[in-house]
């Protein structure tokens, strides 16, 4: 099985995208619709499950799940769908406990707009930038991680 790491902010939303919504409005989505159309056709492609690393998932629980369900990546969550906890919150560490919970997981590719990744998951982190968020190079250096048998 392989796993997408999956930060919120800087990833499936972005300041760009933000700009161009009336955010008075009710019900706006919070996920850039292209960043979801990008994470679909990673999960679909390499068969790919979805375990979210960001802050979201402690911080904007209620919200989180609203965007999961309304953008239809709740159908492809990992049944460990977060990474732990720690204080103070450190991204590699976290997910590098959830590795060590999921030890059969070898393939994965972490999508973040902070770089506090593990030295030993360098090779598999695709930094994006909370100015516009996940964008079609993004999504080609996942799609090159995630098929590449040459980074294991």
């Amino acid at each position: 099985m392989k796993i997408i790491f999956l930060d919120v902010d800087g990833v499936m939303n972005s300041e760009v995208y933000h700009r161009t919504l009336n955010t008075k409005k009710k019900g706006w989505r919070r996920f850039d619709p292209e960043a979801v159309k990008m994470i679909m056709k990673l999960v679909e492609e390499f068969n790919a499950k979805i375990v979210i690393s960001s802050l979201w998932r402690f911080v904007a629980k209620k919200e989180l799940v609203i965007e999961l369900k309304a953008s239809g990546l709740v159908n492809f969550l990992h049944p460990d769908w977060k990474t732990p906890i720690i204080e103070p919150g450190h991204r590699g560490k976290e997910i590098k406990m959830w590795l060590d919970e999921h030890p059969d997981i070898k393939d994965f590719v972490i999508l973040d707009d902070d770089s506090d990744v593990l030295d030993e998951h360098k090779n598999r982190f695709v930094k994006t930038d909370y100015y516009d968020g996940m964008q079609a190079e993004h999504y080609y250096k996942a799609m090159e991680i995630l098929g590449g048998d040459k980074l294991d």
